[in-house]
């Protein structure tokens, strides 16, 4: 009878929790826009955490050595999105203090800061360079809140480059550490990146519930800057799963926070604008959605968001489709393209070009619509594999296991409709577990008193064993099927090439050989693949295939093929420093290019322009003759036509 109550009251327990969990679930954002109403209403109290520029300034003017570092680096966060010129200002100002001080906190923090001004401009090789920079020489355990800013700007430049698989890595990566040091800051970012990623890909419960965890650290640590942005992306998840008119009540409460407190800046405003197009379309109101854009463009062209411009382009040929346009529609899909291959944002150009293929089939031009549909299997198919989605699928997976491990399903605020499903299993969990240990306790007290209590709690240990055995198994053969299956794609990556999408490179190839692409210093196989839009692997396979050479001796050979008329015909170039010489080649090293002439010709650039110069040019002819021929020219007639040269037997001229 003790147990029989004792279990009934557990259960009542259960489902007035699992009742009251519902129902805030339902409320939550308005739980959250309330304590932001009650921080705001003490914005006084805090004015360093809300950015108050007067007070800001006013203590940096009495400031010394790291205090006034710091109170500099605020001015830079207070400015970031609003005034990106002032920002940088204060953050190079913090710069030179950290640095003539040795102040290494500072020097990281306004580094990392130069990252993100890059982000923002849409330089993502940049500030990537950047970042990777930083954590080379980042101690984590000393620096962790750096740290996880550094990994979150990583995540969102993945994301935006539609390198989702490594995004959902380097998230899901920061989170883990995040947890294991029970850090607040780095559990805020952790979720920001997360829900930016899902966000992007168009899962937008996950991303929801990323995004207020996040905003609950956020008002718990008083990063008034990200009030704004956290908004914006509510409302757009909102209008994603519960309609516009929901996602527009948010967006009351956004410019009710406006009166409040100063407007957010351009960065975020652009992204709002946006957003309210985007809602507004949706139900028709085109007028207000192209209002809504128009602003959002201006805003984007004036403070170069390069990087937003795409899908600025994407909104405003969706407003033509709907005002039945199509030729301006087409014209803004392919303005969107352009934008995204400038900022290497490959998932844009991909659902763009495939957009485009059936527009430009649509309206009878059929050389246009295969042309971008070849665009979109290139990319589809060399870009965005089924290795990459395999992982993702996988890195989820775990990621979902662990939380229920962990039964960290409690602790997210869910939408109601997978909060009924999540809450059901860890529920369940929970009643396993304590009736277990209930069990346990009482055989514990009572000993040999109830014997069919013992062996059931026996029986129950063991199945538990067995299926934990049956587990690892599993888990061992899905590792080796993993590890196999990556072999496989591996070992098929080299097979024969789609012939059209292989004969468009060659074309673009040859064009590029004409323009003489590689003499430039920075001629490398990533920065030909982007230039050929397609993927290095992939281009690399074609240059062996089609070149019958790997990617460095194909650019040598260029070169030196380049170098030899020029050598010869050019009296004044020839009798340059080999180094000047060698830059104009492209090389950066000497060494570099004198090994790479001495394969080619089979001596040194300096014994070569001596013979040159000594007039023995028919004993060049008979070495490299044959060579010369490869690519067109006989080097006889380069040489003998050549002004300056006598060669033996032959007339000056």
């Amino acid at each position: 009878m003790k147990i029989t109550r004792m279990v009934l009251l557990f259960m009542l327990m259960v489902y007035g929790t699992l009742m009251n969990a519902q129902e805030s679930g339902n409320d939550s954002i308005q739980v959250y826009f309330s304590k932001i109403n009650e921080l705001v209403e003490q914005k006084n109290k805090y004015p360093e955490e809300f950015l108050d520029l007067e007070f800001l300034l006013a203590k940096k003017a009495a400031a010394k050595g790291t205090e006034e570092i710091e109170l500099l680096l605020d001015l830079y966060t207070a400015y970031v999105f609003s005034s990106w010129e002032t920002a940088k200002k204060y953050n190079e100002e913090a710069f030179r203090l950290s640095e003539a001080i040795g102040y290494r906190k500072g020097i990281l923090k306004a580094n990392y800061n130069s990252a993100y001004l890059s982000f923002m401009k849409g330089n993502f090789e940049e500030s990537m360079n950047l970042v990777r920079e930083i954590d080379s020489v980042l101690d984590e355990e000393t620096h962790p809140e750096i740290h996880a800013d550094v990994i979150t700007l990583q995540c969102d430049i993945y994301t935006e480059m539609g390198e989702f698989d490594m995004a959902l890595e380097a998230g899901l990566n920061l989170l883990d550490s995040a947890e294991k040091r029970d850090n607040d800051y780095m559990l805020m970012m952790a979720d920001a990146a997360l829900s930016h990623y899902y966000l992007r890909i168009g899962n937008f419960s996950m991303a929801r519930d990323y995004c207020l965890k996040g905003l609950d650290y956020i008002i718990k640590l008083k990063r008034t800057e990200y009030f704004y942005p956290k908004i914006n992306e509510i409302a757009r998840m909102t209008a994603k799963m519960e309609g516009p008119e929901k996602a527009l009540e948010i967006y009351s409460f956004y410019f009710e926070l406006e009166k409040k407190i100063p407007p957010p800046g351009d960065y975020v405003q652009s992204i709002a604008y946006m957003i309210l197009s985007d809602i507004y379309m949706s139900i028709g109101e085109l007028d207000l959605a192209q209002l809504y854009l128009s602003k959002a463009l201006k805003m984007n062209f004036a403070n170069q968001f390069r990087f937003r411009t795409p899908r600025a382009f994407v909104q405003q040929a969706e407003l033509y489709l709907k005002k039945k346009d199509t030729s301006k529609a087409i014209l803004n899909y392919e303005k969107s393209v352009a934008a995204a291959e400038l900022i290497n944002a490959f998932d844009v150009v991909k659902s763009n070009s495939a957009i485009l293929a059936g527009l430009y089939a649509k309206t009878g031009e059929f050389s246009k619509a295969y042309e971008y549909h070849t665009l979109h299997s290139a990319i589809r198919d060399t870009l965005f594999t089924n290795e990459r989605e395999q992982k993702i699928s996988i890195l989820e997976a775990n990621r979902r296991i662990k939380e229920v491990t962990q039964q960290k399903q409690f602790l997210e605020l869910k939408n109601k409709a997978h909060q009924s499903k999540y809450y059901t299993i860890a529920i369940c969990l929970v009643c396993l577990l304590f009736i277990s240990g209930f069990a346990t306790y009482e055989y514990l007290k009572l000993k040999g008193k109830n014997r069919f209590l013992y062996q059931r709690t026996m029986e129950l240990a063991k199945i538990q064993v067995d299926m934990k055995g049956k587990l690892e198994l599993f888990q061992n053969a899905k590792t080796n099927h993993l590890k196999n299956t990556e072999k496989e794609k591996i070992s098929n990556t080299y097979q024969a090439l789609d012939d059209e999408v292989k004969d468009i490179i060659m074309v673009r190839l040859e064009k590029l050989e004409n323009d003489e692409f590689f003499i430039e210093p920075n001629c490398n196989l990533h920065q030909l693949s982007i230039l050929l839009k397609t993927n290095p692997k992939y281009l690399s396979q074609v240059i062996n295939q089609e070149k019958k050479s790997n990617f460095n001796n194909y650019i040598n050979e260029l070169r030196i093929n380049y170098l030899l008329p020029k050598l010869i015909k050019d009296e004044e170039f020839r009798n340059s420093k080999l180094s000047y010489i060698a830059v104009s080649l492209g090389y950066n090293n000497l060494n570099t290019f004198n090994a790479a002439f001495k394969k080619r010709l089979g001596r040194l650039p300096s014994y070569f322009i001596d013979q040159l110069n000594s007039g023995s040019n028919e004993e060049l002819l008979d070495d490299i003759e044959p060579l010369y021929q490869k690519i067109g020219f006989k080097l006889s007639e380069v040489i003998r036509s050549s002004n300056g040269f006598q060669g033996k037997g032959s007339t000056s001229l």
